[in-house]
C-alpha cells in the first residue's frame, strides 16, 4: 500500500477484493479452508469444493500482464506463467499445492475459463537470476545471473522453456535430481492455451 501511495498506483489484492459467488471452479477435492477462502467459516454439502475467482478479474481487471520469475518448483518444475496466474485468480487452492497430479489437472483448468486466461495480453519471465533449488526461499548459492527476460503471448511455451533451463542449470551445477515432470503442461496444451513442444517454440533473440 505504500508502493501504491508513493507511485501513484493502486495496489489491491485478490482476498481484499473478494470473490466472485457467481463464478467458480469445481473440484472435488477438498482440504480444510482457511482465513481468506470465501466459503470459510460456511458449512453444508459441497463447501470446500469449488474455487472461486476473485472479483479483480471478474469485475476490474480487463487486461492480465503476468510476471514471474525463473523460480524452481519442486513439483511443477518452474513457479511460471500458468500457476501464477490460475493459483493467482482463485481461492480455496491450498487443495492442490501439496500434489501434482492435482496441479497438473487444476492448474491448466482454472487457467482456461475464460474469466481467467481470456484476460491474459502479456507473458514475462524474470530470467535476470534463475534460482534452480529452493523454491521460494532465497537461495543465491542455487541461483545463477543470466541477465534475460523472457516475453511472450504463450505462457506454456515460457513455462517449459523454463523448466528446460532450470534442468539445465542444476546439471551444470552437479545437482542430482529427476527432470521435471512434463504433465501439467501437455494438459495445457491439450486445452490449446499454448505449445508445450519445444520444437513449435520460436526463439528470436534481441539484445
Amino acid at each position: 500500500m505504500d508502493l501504491g501511495r508513493q507511485y501513484g498506483v493502486r495496489v489491491d489484492s485478490a482476498i481484499q477484493a473478494g470473490y466472485d459467488d457467481a463464478v467458480s471452479y469445481t473440484n472435488p477435492v477438498t482440504k480444510s479452508l482457511v482465513w481468506g477462502d470465501h466459503e470459510f467459516g460456511r458449512s453444508g454439502e459441497g463447501i470446500g469444493r469449488r474455487s472461486f475467482v476473485s472479483k479483480l478479474i471478474t469485475r476490474e481487471i480487463t487486461k492480465i500482464v503476468c510476471v514471474s520469475p525463473l523460480l524452481n518448483h519442486n513439483l511443477m518444475g518452474v513457479t511460471g506463467c500458468l500457476a501464477s496466474v490460475a493459483l493467482g485468480s482463485v481461492d480455496n487452492a491450498l487443495r492442490f499445492e501439496d500434489n501434482l497430479d492435482r496441479l497438473a489437472a487444476a492448474v491448466p483448468e482454472i487457467y482456461a475459463m475464460p474469466q481467467v486466461g481470456d484476460h491474459v495480453v502479456l507473458n514475462i519471465m524474470d530470467a535476470l537470476i534463475c534460482q534452480y533449488a529452493g523454491e521460494q526461499q532465497s537461495l543465491l548459492h542455487y541461483s545463477t545471473v543470466l541477465n534475460q527476460i523472457w516475453v511472450s503471448t504463450d505462457p506454456v511455451a515460457l513455462d517449459v522453456l523454463g523448466v528446460q533451463e532450470l534442468d539445465r542449470q542444476r546439471e551444470v551445477a552437479g545437482l542430482t535430481s529427476p527432470k521435471s515432470p512434463m504433465d501439467l503442461f501437455h494438459n495445457a496444451a491439450l486445452l490449446e492455451i499454448g505449445s508445450d513442444d519445444p520444437r513449435n517454440i520460436k526463439i528470436d533473440l534481441a539484445q
